[in-house]
């Protein structure tokens, strides 16, 4: 950004400092600044010629003492060619272009053998992470060198796919899983790392039904219904493919399967049921469903209402003055409010043993208060008798005062029903248990 607020003079002269300095790519960068915005000027042209000439015999020196050092010569002869391809819009290049080809291949493919070896090697001694790294090296130099990819992918591959099946012999199906899943996404056509996954999530799939308390009724069973459904969704949304909603025509089927267990009852239809239903099922219940949909209360006050009266003053102007009169408003004020108390209990379906429970509790409440008047005129204050005075009598003339209450005039009306706050209930445990559900790591 420095460089392109310079002009070409100033570039020039960078060039010339660090051509002084023999700093040869840091001048030709200079000089190439300077040509492009003045392209007919001969001195910046002739610098560029003198210096990117002087930039590519140096290079090319450098290649031919590193005969014998077939490394060293691949990436000296890199660098010049690079250059090369950099000055050839400036300056002519034809005398280097080619001619030295022919000794750098010979050197590049006895370079790549001697490195191919070396990855093989690697590989059989299962040193994996030296032989992708070297492995990339033979990727940049040809892309197409022998099996190269191949082995680049066997090396990226095999020691994540050895990592997920010791994880999978272990019996850590979900971690064994996810191990694969990033290395599976890169090399989707890899069919063992997608049968491992495959086997993985299905030893490692916790299946659960959701089922309801036939205990309870009324509005706890209406209410605890839809936190059900709600869930059903809420656990779906986490994509957890090793949890797994049982269809809920089999729920009725859990159930009997559980009071058959909780008798003792082994019967062989049974048994055979159970292989195809859930690990554990869930029963959602709502203790406390309290709703209060509170009345509307209201308030006579008192208080003064402000008029303006015209009058003569000395000089014969005609002014305004304030006046207070008595008057009565009318204040308002009303509450709606909610508490709910769920509970989520897990439980085994073969043992009946409980897994976990959790209680989740919700509170909310929306208010009004308002007051009804015929303008925004309205002060607070204290009077004892309407028509008459008394010594009592006092109003409060502040606009502070009257802006409050011209607050309260104009306040909202409208409150949230207790069956709105019911939905954000419904909401919130269907959130909370699902993610309750997976912060368990369930395995079965």
């Amino acid at each position: 950004m420095l460089a392109g607020c310079q002009g070409p003079r100033y570039h020039y002269k960078q060039g010339i400092k660090f051509a002084e300095a023999r700093v040869l790519k840091q001048a030709i960068t200079e000089f190439k600044y300077s040509v492009d915005r003045r392209p007919k000027n001969g001195k910046y042209l002739s610098a560029m010629s003198n210096y990117g000439t002087a930039l590519l015999e140096e290079l090319y020196t450098n290649y031919r003492f590193a005969d014998g050092n077939d490394s060293l010569s691949v990436y000296r002869f890199i660098d010049a060619n690079k250059w090369t391809d950099y000055l050839k819009s400036y300056i002519s290049v034809s005398r280097y272009e080619g001619f030295y080809t022919q000794d750098f291949e010979s050197q590049k493919r006895r370079y790549m053998a001697k490195v191919y070896e070396r990855c093989h090697d690697l590989i059989r001694h299962e040193h994996y992470d030296q032989a992708n790294k070297r492995l990339k090296e033979l990727s940049q130099l040809d892309k197409n060198y022998k099996d190269v990819q191949a082995l680049l992918r066997f090396s990226e591959v095999e020691p994540i796919y050895t990592k997920a099946l010791h994880e999978f012999e272990l019996g850590q199906h979900r971690k064994s899983y996810y191990t694969l899943e990033p290395m599976s996404k890169k090399y989707p056509e890899q069919n063992e790392l997608k049968l491992l996954m495959e086997e993985a999530l299905e030893r490692g799939k916790y299946r659960i039904g959701i089922v309801s308390d036939p205990v309870i009724s009324g509005k706890e069973l209406s209410i605890s219904s839809a936190v059900q459904s709600r869930l059903i969704g809420e656990i779906y949304d986490l994509k957890d493919p090793f949890i797994e909603l049982v269809d809920r025509t089999n729920f009725d089927l859990l159930q009997q399967e559980q009071e058959a267990i909780v008798q003792g009852g082994t019967a062989d239809g049974a048994l055979t049921q159970e292989i195809l239903t859930a690990n554990a099922y869930l029963k959602v219940i709502i203790n406390i469903a309290d709703e209060i949909e509170g009345e509307l209360r209201s308030q006579t006050k008192k208080g003064y209402e402000r008029f303006y009266v015209q009058t003569k003053n000395k000089e014969g102007e005609t002014v305004k003055t304030a006046k207070y009169r008595k008057v009565y408003y009318r204040e308002f004020h009303r509450e709606n409010s909610v508490h709910y108390i769920a509970e989520l209990t897990l439980t085994d379906r073969a043992t009946s043993q409980i897994i976990s429970v959790k209680t989740l509790e919700y509170n909310d409440q929306d208010q009004v208060h308002y007051l009804e008047y015929r303008n925004n005129q309205l002060f607070p204050g204290y009077w004892k008798y309407q028509n008459k005075t008394h010594n009592s009598d006092r109003v409060e003339v502040s606009e502070f005062k009257r802006r409050q209450l011209d607050k309260l005039r104009r306040a909202s009306r409208s409150l949230k029903k207790p069956s709105t706050m019911r939905r954000g209930a419904i909401d919130n445990f269907a959130k909370n248990g699902a993610l309750h559900i997976k912060s368990l790591d369930l395995i079965p």
